[in-house]
């Protein structure tokens, strides 16, 4: 059923207060990132995670994920800290694997330290939430691991630089590609 209210009931249409919308999808966004954690180096997406939350709840939202999903990931983020868990919230990425820059400064992480990594540091956390509750963590208890898509990006970023070509003795200038120096008639 369709509504014309920004936050609303799926079985009426009716309208639902944002707030308390989101006092319902913490607790749920908080178990579905628990059973994410329950296998090794899985994660979920923002919008998987707001669809399911929304699904589950029958309360939907016609905001921009970007506009409430952070919201979200704070109160799961502080329920987590509160019950001496690990930040949960590390396993939420964008789709391009990334964790966002809001992560920093998510209960448990390190308030905007420009020397910290946020993909490391999220890295980590999820390690610490595998270890915790992943059924197949590796028998070394696993490392930090980057998302595959981040570390892609980081591994070709790394990769060599170009073989630099040699420098002409005569005019000090770097030879063609050629091998032979431009100003050089031989």
């Amino acid at each position: 059923m369709s509504s014309k209210h920004g936050t609303y009931f799926v079985a009426d249409g009716s309208k639902a207060e944002f707030t308390d919308a989101l006092t319902t999808w913490v607790p749920i966004a908080h178990e579905v990132l628990i059973n994410v954690a329950g296998k090794f180096n899985r994660t979920t997406t923002y919008l998987e995670l707001t669809e399911v939350v929304q699904e589950r709840s029958g309360i939907r939202t016609r905001m921009l994920i970007g506009n409430w999903s952070g919201k979200l990931l704070e109160q799961v983020a502080q329920r987590a800290a509160d019950a001496g868990e690990p930040p949960l919230t590390a396993l939420c990425v964008h789709q391009n694997g990334t964790i966002g820059d809001g992560y920093s400064r998510a209960p448990k992480s390190v308030p905007n330290d420009p020397n910290i990594d946020v993909e490391d540091l999220a890295a980590q956390h999820r390690l610490l939430c595998y270890r915790r509750y992943a059924v197949d963590l590796p028998a070394d208890g696993g490392v930090p691991t980057l998302t595959p898509q981040v570390a892609k990006v980081r591994s070709q970023s790394r990769k060599a630089p170009a073989a630099q070509r040699g420098v002409c003795q005569k005019h000090f200038m770097e030879k063609a590609a050629t091998g032979l120096c431009d100003q050089c008639e031989d």
